[in-house]
């Protein structure tokens, strides 16, 4: 007997519950033997690393390499189930932008090594209602998108202005662009265009939109006059920072401790 149109919707919706459920799963599994690997490569790289060989100091840089990627995957996997779960709930508090951009361009560096990038900022930026994390994710995304989708050489540039009552966050490069009938598509998991290269998992997008959603803002993708493509995360909530506050617009409450970035944000009393 064949089924009707409720049973076959009930039993694909029950059928990729039960897919994201064990995606879901499997990703958390991984986690710890993946921490396991991170470790013991990092601690071989520092301990042991004058007495290595080349191949073998090669090897640990492949392993910490690969690692790292999958930890990546890994980790948009499972804030995929969360937001499609309702259970990503984000953790909001005042923060400078600066310190956003500051960390987005640090935790991106090497994928960018071979672009031109360029950081435009005003020369008083507000502090927004956000969670850091989330939008750090949010960037990072956008400027990994643009290393891997432009030639190198070629500029990427992220600014940030303030329209409106609103803060916009551009990610704009000179690539190729996006072809017109992907751009609707841009967001959706793991679509990727005819042209992309291979390899990726067509998450990235999606969980930017995820993350900006979350916060109530807006992202798009559109092409640029002159060629390449500019992606514009649009944020409402933007506070400038008054005397009042005891910390002067122009400086930042992030800074650098031993090579190591240390963030502080301010409470929505201060």
């Amino acid at each position: 007997m064949s089924q009707t149109v409720p049973e076959k919707s009930k039993l694909l919706s029950e059928s990729e519950r039960l897919g994201k459920t064990l995606l879901s799963s499997i990703s958390h599994e991984i986690r710890t033997p993946l921490t396991v690997i991170q470790s013991a490569t990092s601690n071989l790289a520092a301990y042991g690393h004058s007495d290595l060989s080349p191949f073998q100091k090669a090897m640990v840089a492949e392993i910490q390499e690969a690692s790292e990627r999958l930890n990546r995957f890994v980790g948009k996997v499972l804030d995929m189930s969360r937001l499609e779960s309702g259970r990503l709930q984000p953790n909001f508090g005042h923060y400078y932008l600066s310190d956003l951009v500051t960390m987005a361009e640090a935790q991106t560096r090497k994928e960018l090594a071979q672009h031109k990038v360029i950081i435009d900022l005003p020369p008083e930026l507000p502090r927004l209602w956000i969670d850091f994390e989330l939008m750090l994710h949010a960037l990072t995304n956008l400027l990994s998108n643009a290393a891997v989708h432009t030639p190198a050489g070629t500029e990427v540039r992220l600014s940030v202005k303030v329209e409106d009552g609103a803060v916009l966050f551009i990610v704009a490069d000179r690539g190729p662009g996006i072809p017109p009938e992907s751009i609707p598509h841009l967001f959706e998991k793991f679509y990727r265009a005819p042209s992309a290269r291979a390899g990726g998992t067509g998450l990235g997008l999606s969980l930017v939109e995820g993350y900006v959603e979350a916060h109530g803002g807006q992202v798009k993708a559109e092409n640029r006059a002159g060629g390449g493509a500019a992606f514009t995360i649009r944020l409402w909530g933007a506070r400038t920072p008054s005397p009042c506050d005891g910390i002067p617009s122009a400086k930042s409450p992030l800074h650098r401790d031993d090579g190591k970035f240390v963030l502080t944000n301010t409470t929505p009393e201060d």
